[in-house]
């Protein structure tokens, strides 16, 4: 089994849609390492 059957077969079997909250995911982790960027960037000055 590939990763990626395992995942289908992860999400397949789920009751919540994977789609509604891979965005949400997607989103949160963009914000936590532009938030991390963005202090590390400000502790060099």
């Amino acid at each position: 089994m590939t990763q990626m059957e395992a995942y289908t077969a992860f999400f397949g079997s789920s009751h919540v849609p994977a789609g509604e909250y891979v965005w949400m995911l997607v989103v949160l982790v963009i914000a936590f390492l532009a938030l991390w960027q963005a202090r590390t960037w400000v502790s060099k000055f």
